[in-house]
């Protein structure tokens, strides 16, 4: 309860301290407190009295420092409040900021939503048109390869269409628009393209692969160069094995026969290597007679492989005929009793391989085919054709000696070869295009892995020059063993390939000026 009592003259207004109610409890701040205030003008005493008898007088000062006070915190109160107003104003301006910018916000993920929905189309649309590309390109290149079988069937039933309307009187040695192949044996089949066995003789031809010895006989095959490849040899060790003298032994290998024709060219691969090596003779065999030798070769070369070309005129071909293959050796072994042991004579072999037969003469037979491109150096002229139908290795080196007897794999011996071989693909849209998958060359590990060779020759060289791909080889499932120009993107930096897998290729023909 608060009694007043007022005056209308300057007041002074005393704050008191509340009268506890009951004794022994604070009444502060509980509602229990009676106060007793008193308001007189200034020019009296003013008492304040309490339950008790504490009285004190109150000063006109304390009014004036209570006001000075109240004015103070009116002061900060009203700072306080214009502040406020000013941070509500800007938060109601980052309020619509934030509204703006979330505005914006919902409109870019619209955005992104339909740009996606874009891209997803865009990137659909893209693997369709590529699926659709690569069917077209299988298409493409079904349809080329049908076109190229149907081209060699007309070739081949226009040779026989010739050879049968051929005259007995013609001595027309042809000319390089009709040169074409009538036979071509690499002897990589077990059937040996139809040679067959003259019986009548004392031993046979053997059919051989890979090394047979480093004194006698190839390192391997000519067709190519590695020890999966086949040709057909006199084995002097054998013979020598189940001889005791010196009498000269003779093996004949008869090729299919032939039809008449105006001329052939008659073009095979012989090698022959070895101290005890004899005599090796070609026939043409007509009516059952051989005559004298169209081709012969006496004693030993060396270890690489030779070529050799006989043109058989309209004296030869105006009957059918057959080519006779024959090889003579003396191997025998021989025993020496006062030392007791035997000594063979076996270092005779005669091989051959790759054998060709063309209705023309040898002079029209192109050295190298017309849609080359030739690359000159300084010692030789280096003609390179791209085929780009995928083939296997072996595929790959069948194709490239069929295209000429002269022609093989390419071997890529510097980096000026290199750089002329990519600027070709380079400059070639189909080439291009083809060569996303490399293309096969004649190098080969698959004598001694690791240790890559060039193959073109049939006597296996080093590999000096190289331009593998970082990381290669690398012979992953230990089956790679076949050197591929394989990445496009590093001008075709060489890499090692399975041999079975099919590539597109490159081959060469390389003339010595």
């Amino acid at each position: 309860v608060i009694n007043m009592k007022t005056s209308f003259q300057f007041a002074c207004l005393i704050f008191l301290l509340p009268i506890q109610k009951s004794a022994g409890s604070s009444c502060a701040f509980t509602g229990a407190c009676l106060y007793n205030i008193n308001v007189h003008h200034c020019d009296k005493h003013i008492k304040r009295s309490l339950t008790g008898s504490d009285q004190r007088l109150c000063p006109c000062s304390d009014v004036t420092t209570h006001q000075n006070q109240h004015q103070n915190l009116s002061s900060w109160v009203g700072t306080i409040n214009t502040t406020f107003q000013h941070v509500r104003a800007e938060l109601v301006g980052l309020k619509e900021e934030l509204k703006e910018k979330s505005t914006e916000l919902v409109a870019i993920n619209l955005r992104n939503k339909q740009d996606n929905a874009t891209l997803q189309r865009y990137n659909k649309e893209t693997l369709t048109t590529e699926i659709a590309i690569s069917n077209e390109r299988q298409i493409w290149f079904k349809e080329r390869d049908r076109l190229q079988y149907e081209l060699h069937r007309i070739i081949t039933e226009s040779q026989v269409c010739q050879q049968v309307t051929t005259t007995s009187s013609s001595s027309h040695q042809g000319s390089a628009s009709d040169a074409s192949i009538v036979l071509f044996c690499d002897f990589e089949t077990s059937g040996q393209c139809g040679f067959q066995q003259d019986h009548s003789d004392d031993l046979d031809w053997s059919y051989g692969h890979g090394t047979q010895s480093s004194s006698t006989g190839p390192k391997e095959d000519h067709t190519y160069g590695n020890p999966h490849g086949h040709y057909m040899f006199l084995d002097a060790y054998n013979h020598a094995s189940r001889h005791s003298s010196s009498t000269t032994s003779t093996t004949r290998l008869i090729s299919p026969e032939l039809p008449a024709s105006r001329g052939y060219c008659v073009m095979f691969w012989y090698n022959l290597h070895g101290a005890d090596v004899k005599t090796f003779n070609v026939y043409a065999k007509i009516h059952g007679g051989m005559g004298n030798p169209v081709f012969s070769h006496t004693g030993n070369l060396d270890q690489d492989w030779h070529l050799a070309k006989v043109y058989l005129d309209s004296e030869y071909t105006t009957s059918p005929l057959s080519l006779v293959f024959e090889a003579k050796t003396d191997s025998h072994k021989t025993y020496h009793y006062s030392s007791g042991y035997s000594y063979y004579h076996r270092y005779g072999n005669i091989a051959i391989d790759d054998v060709y037969v063309f209705n023309s003469s040898c002079k029209s037979i192109p050295k190298h085919p017309s849609d080359s491109h030739p690359r000159v150096s300084i010692n030789s002229t280096s003609y390179y054709t791209f085929h780009s139908t995928p083939s296997s290795w072996f595929e790959a080196q069948t194709a490239c000696k069929k295209e000429s007897p002269y022609s093989h794999l390419v071997s890529v011996r510097s980096r000026e070869e290199q750089e002329y071989i990519v600027n070709v693909i380079k400059s070639t849209e189909d080439l291009t295009a083809a060569a996303n998958t490399g293309f096969f060359t004649s190098g080969s590990d698959d004598r001694a892995e690791g240790i890559f060779e060039w193959t073109d020759t049939g006597t296996p060289y080093p590999v000096t020059y190289s331009n593998w791909q970082p990381g290669q080889p690398n012979n992953v499932g230990s089956n790679q063993d076949c050197l591929l120009l394989q990445y496009p993107d590093n001008d075709w930096t060489w890499g090692d390939v399975d041999c079975a897998e099919k590539h597109p290729f490159i081959c060469e023909v390389k003339q010595t000026i």
